[in-house]
Parts: structure tokens; sequence; C-alpha cells
């Protein structure tokens, strides 16, 4: 296990989660925030962070989260990975075609939607299976990754209807953050010394 990838993942993930709070008082205090360059780079922002941050929360606890752990970890970069790029066009080429007055800005087509929507749910799925595992892990604290998982699905089921909920989501990221960041290193295992026969 890398020390330095673990810390700079922890970190990462800790980041990821304070921007999910700055998008949701941002959105309480002004009212909502309209769909533009600023609210779209916060959002991918903290979406692409989740991608270091796995892979550091993983690390910490590699030893002890078997196959299914595995599984997750996996589902939730590659998750991260393709939503992150999803939520960069909206930062990048959406203003461009906006202004461009093209029709994609209105309607990306079949294909657009489908790819947007299966980044959305693969993000969503590895995200909920990495929680699952880490809270079966139980290296990093079970409570985090409790918040982490409920968050989320407090989010798709109550998102649309009380702001700021996916607040609880983010304080489990940013616990297991924290806590991956200031776990100690593992001491490599001290064998018996070597005796010289001569």
């Amino acid at each position: 296990m890398s020390t330095l990838l673990v810390k700079v993942g922890g970190a990462a993930a800790a980041l990821s989660g304070v921007l999910v709070v700055v998008q949701d008082v941002w959105s309480l205090a002004v009212g909502g925030l309209t769909e533009g360059r600023a609210e779209s780079a916060v959002h991918a922002t903290q979406v692409l962070l989740l991608v270091p941050g796995v892979v550091g929360l993983y690390l910490v606890q590699q030893h002890a989260m078997g196959r299914f752990g595995q599984v997750a970890t996996l589902l939730a970069l590659l998750g991260s990975t393709a939503f992150s790029g999803a939520a960069l066009t909206e930062v990048t080429l959406l203003p461009e075609l906006t202004a461009a007055g093209s029709p994609l800005a209105e309607d990306p087509g079949t294909v657009g939607v489908v790819v947007g929507l299966v980044a959305m749910a693969t993000w969503i799925g590895g995200l909920l299976l990495f929680g699952v595992a880490t809270w079966r892990a139980g290296v990093l604290p079970r409570p985090a990754a409790a918040l982490f998982v409920v968050g989320l699905l407090a989010g798709l089921a109550l998102g649309g209807l009380l702001p700021g909920v996916l607040a609880v989501y983010a304080a489990g990221l940013v616990w297991l953050g924290i806590a991956a960041v200031v776990r100690p290193a593992p001491r490599p295992a001290v064998g018996a010394p070597a005796v010289l026969v001569p």
C-alpha cells in the first residue's frame, strides 16, 4: 500500500464531499443554481475528485475488502470516470453548443442520453456497492460508510423534494476521507532475525 496514494486519495474524497456541501449551501442560499459553467464546474470537480478518492479509500482497506470490494471499487472507479466525463461536457461543450445555436444543446440524441444514463447509473451503483464494501471491511469507520450509503439512497429518493439531503452523503465521504488520511501506516511485519551459520 502506498501511503502517499492513500493520503492524496483520502484528501480528494474529503474535498469532494466538501464540494457537495458547498454546492448544496450555495443552492439553498441563492434559491437554486441556474445551469451554467460555475455550477457545472463545481459538480464536475466533485465527481472527478472521486476517482483518486476511491483509489485512496480502497488502498487503505484493500486487505479486508475481498472480491466483493474489488468489484465494487472497479464499478465505483468506472462510474466516477464515466460520469465525470459526462459532467465535464456541461462545462466545456454545452455552453459552446448553446452559443452556436446547436440543436444538440437541447437534445443530445438517443445515444447521448443513453451514455449519460449508463454513466450515472454506474456511478451511483458503484458508489453504493463501494460504501457497502467499506462497511463490510470494517477498516474505516462503519458509521461513516453507513452515512455514505444512506446519504446516496436519500439523495436518490428525496433529492428533488428535500434540499440539502446530499449533505448526509457528503458527511460520510468527508469522514471516510479524513479517516484514511489520519490512519497510521501499517508497520512492516518483523520476522525472526536471521541466524548466520559459519
